[in-house]
């Protein structure tokens, strides 16, 4: 993060530093007031920098410098009127989030401020918002990030310029600062490194090798979306023994297997699941199972089952109007593990004794055409 300031700014910041630390204080009281108003005045604003650290005062470093290099600004607030016609006192006032990121700048330059008295008395509100502003994002996250920031570089202006000098400084709460100047003694830029910083790896566009997930990695929200959509799309394509599967080949091994608009909702989330994967995988644009049996209750499913009672894919029949063969063969899939097994195979005697003889969906893979045209079925393929 970079920011920018004056010369004599950058150099008052810099002497700041290297004065002597004051005992620390944490202005609780004051914190709370300003966060229950919602506002803080300027003056009200400087008198609570200047007490939490008084360096800032000894080198006449106040809340304008701050609140410029932020790229914030100050408006008129008024008390609230009796009265629309009233004329109610106004000052010039910072919004609390706006108050809390020039709390969090001064504490990121390495001076005594406890940003969080003041942003743990917005984060129950701040949590709640749909939206932010970036210094809202910055409060409400600042428990989190504290001392864990990437470092802070203030620049400023000088045109050309020769050489380079370095000085650095560790402050009492292990900031380290480095603050650099030209061989004419001006100030060029001061880095400031906070103390539990580590640099992050750069985020990269990946696909997941065994959930086929596109994300950013190294961005905290991707990744928690891959870490979910890897569990949900493994579950599917290396599925484990299911319990309420292998209690229902228990009861009824013959029924087990099937799904129509009578069967329990856990049925109809394997088909559903399944359904998904084979649009994901073949690039339809819509699922062609419906997540709920009321919306779409012609179709019926079959969930094929191994020794261990895993799912391992799924098959869907459908109705079609018209003379000829009533029932089409909708789509089937199966996980890339339970491929070339002889699932089908062992159960296509089945699916002709429920539905006779049936149509094929097109389009069909070549697996697929293969096995018809081994069952001699070549007239399915519609070629």
């Amino acid at each position: 993060m970079s920011l920018h300031t004056e010369p004599k700014t950058l150099s008052a910041i810099w002497n700041a530093l290297n004065a002597p630390a004051p005992p620390s204080v944490s202005l609780a009281k004051t914190w709370a007031a300003v966060a229950r108003e919602g506002w803080i005045s300027e003056l009200a604003l400087e008198d609570a920098m200047l007490m939490a650290d008084r360096r800032l005062d000894r080198f006449d470093l106040r809340p304008d410098v701050f609140v410029k290099m932020l790229k914030l600004e100050f408006r008129p607030v008024f008390d609230r009127p009796a009265n629309r016609f009233d004329q109610p006192d106004g000052y010039d006032s910072l919004s609390v989030t706006d108050a809390a990121a020039v709390l969090i700048l001064l504490e990121r330059l390495g001076f005594l401020i406890d940003a969080e008295v003041l942003c743990s008395r917005l984060r129950s509100e701040l949590s709640k918002a749909s939206h932010l502003t970036w210094q809202g994002v910055d409060a409400l996250f600042h428990h989190k990030s504290v001392g864990r920031t990437p470092p802070l570089t203030l620049d400023v202006d000088l045109g050309d310029w020769r050489g380079v000098k370095r000085q650095t400084l560790e402050t009492p709460h292990g900031y380290k600062a480095e603050y650099a100047l030209n061989d004419d003694e001006a100030p060029l830029w001061l880095t400031v490194k906070a103390p539990k910083y580590r640099p992050r790896p750069e985020p990269t566009l990946v696909i997941c090798e065994d959930c086929g997930h596109e994300y950013v990695k190294g961005i905290p929200s991707a990744d928690k979306q891959h870490r979910r959509t890897h569990r949900r799309r493994l579950a599917i394509l290396k599925p484990e023994p299911d319990r309420k599967m292998a209690e229902a080949v228990a009861a009824d091994a013959l029924e087990a297997p099937w799904v129509d608009s009578r069967s329990p909702q856990w049925k109809h989330d394997h088909m559903y699941r399944r359904a998904f994967a084979f649009k994901r995988e073949f690039d339809y644009t819509f699922s062609q199972w419906p997540e709920r049996p009321e919306q779409d209750p012609d179709p019926v499913g079959f969930l094929f089952i191994d020794p261990e009672d895993r799912v391992a894919g799924s098959a869907a029949f459908r109705p079609q109007p018209g003379e000829g063969r009533p029932w089409r063969l909708d789509w089937i899939w199966l996980a890339p593990d339970f491929r070339r097994q002889g699932h089908l195979a062992r159960h296509w005697d089945l699916f002709r004794q429920r539905f006779g003889e049936f149509d094929v969906e097109p389009p069909v893979s070549d697996a697929m055409k293969a096995f018809l045209r081994k069952r001699g079925l070549d007239h399915l393929l519609g070629e």
